[in-house]
């Protein structure tokens, strides 16, 4: 494994495209956090945010699975530069556009639908870049430098604000999409196949998601698969909205400190959980192991809802302890889970699976993410987190329901 990871990294495409991601992801989950925290100082309001998050949610739906086809026609590198620099550009918007409202919603649905763009690039790029041999250690280093992209993006959001202030912050994450342009420039060319001719037609649109929704029908797993991927990435768009909320009036922290007290423990643990899932299977089922995710992600979110209000001199962490916990087992959840999918789905079937997964994330999201938001601001935020755990437990006994029967069928 060790000479497979050095002839990865001994691959300069393969390296600039990874420090293109690194760089990119970091500033795309810095500026969730951020605009999470402006939008919160701005209105106070959990709904707020709620409706920030959605419009990083909603152009997946509509976009998603259409830009997957149309990315398969065009050089990927060409692609991911002109996202990067796309979203360089709106940034210096945000500059000017900081203090409206309005306009921080409608640039971020710009940065997102530029983000549709960009993601079907990536991924698909590692098998054109690296030998197949090597795609796995290749996959591994994209996946442990996601969460560890979380993890800056979360902890970098309120110093930042703090330091920079408001405006300048965008500045600073423009510049750091521009250096992940750059890293795409020095790319080698990603050209598809001579015989992908453009189809540009209703048909050829169509046909492709059908046979998509097909297979997803006919194929037990591959659905639970896809509900379990939603459902934990729901898990996380929830507690962005929830954390600006939950530091000021739960933990009486100041707004900037959301990053490091709330999101940082839990990206901490999406680490924790990537780095162990792999030992903790040679002694669990992948089924048990997601089962264990979600019972104790619901059981660290009731524990939430009763100590952080209790507010006791040390209760903060506490706090910290379960957010850590819930990162461990989002992960528990969906690593597993994504072996599962890429095991049981046809690898011609790979891509559409996954383009209608990023749609189906930012659309079944809208409901817990909204859902959230208004729940905190009528119940409050201790009684929403209490609600929320329940409803995962609940998930958790269904899930459990589901095991045995899914179990007795036969694998492709």
């Amino acid at each position: 494994m060790k000479s497979s990871f050095a002839r990865v990294i001994s691959n300069i495409n393969f390296r600039l495209l990874w420090y293109s991601q690194i760089i990119s992801q970091i500033a795309l989950n810095t500026l969730t956090f951020v605009l999470a925290i402006e939008v919160y100082r701005l209105t106070l309001s959990n709904t707020a945010v709620s409706l920030m998050m959605l419009t990083f949610g909603l152009p997946a739906i509509f976009f998603g699975v259409a830009f997957g086809g149309i990315v398969d026609k065009y050089d990927k590198r060409l692609i991911l530069l002109i996202s990067n620099l796309l979203r360089a550009a709106f940034l210096i918007l945000f500059y000017f556009s900081s203090a409206y409202l309005i306009m921080l919603y409608f640039l971020s649905i710009a940065v997102s639908i530029a983000t549709q763009l960009f993601i079907p690039a990536e991924a698909p790029s590692i098998s054109q870049i690296v030998r197949r041999q090597d795609l796995l250690s290749a996959n591994s280093l994209f996946t442990i430098t996601f969460y560890l992209s979380i993890v800056l993006g979360s902890i970098l959001a309120g110093p930042s604000l703090r330091i920079l202030g408001s405006k300048n912050v965008y500045l600073l994450i423009s510049l750091t999409l521009l250096l992940a342009a750059y890293f795409n420039y020095r790319m080698a060319r990603l050209t598809p196949a001579k015989n992908s001719d453009i189809q540009l037609n209703l048909k050829a649109f169509i046909n492709p998601i059908k046979e998509g929704f097909l297979f997803i029908h006919h194929h037990p797993r591959i659905r639970q698969s896809l509900f379990l991927l939603t459902f934990s990435q729901a898990l996380i768009a929830t507690l962005v909205v929830l954390a600006p909320g939950f530091a000021h009036i739960i933990l009486e922290l100041p707004i900037e400190d959301v990053s490091i007290v709330v999101m940082g423990p839990a990206a901490l643990g999406l680490i924790l959980g990537a780095l162990t899932v792999g030992i903790v299977s040679k002694y669990m089922l992948r089924g048990s192991i997601i089962l264990a995710g979600i019972v104790t992600t619901g059981v660290s979110l009731v524990i939430l809802s009763v100590a952080g209000p209790l507010n006791y001199h040390g209760m903060i962490y506490v706090v910290m302890l379960m957010l850590v916990l819930i990162g461990i087992s989002n992960s528990y959840i969906n690593i597993p889970t994504s072996t599962i999918l890429q095991m049981e789905t046809d690898r011609d079937l790979r891509g559409r699976i996954y383009g209608i997964l990023t749609s189906l994330t930012g659309g079944i999201s809208v409901l817990p993410v909204l859902f959230s938001g208004i729940l905190a601001d009528t119940f409050g935020i201790d009684k929403t987190m209490l609600i929320i755990g329940l409803i995962v437990l609940s998930t958790g006994f269904y899930y459990l329901s589901k095991r045995k029967k899914l179990a007795s069928l036969p694998s492709n």
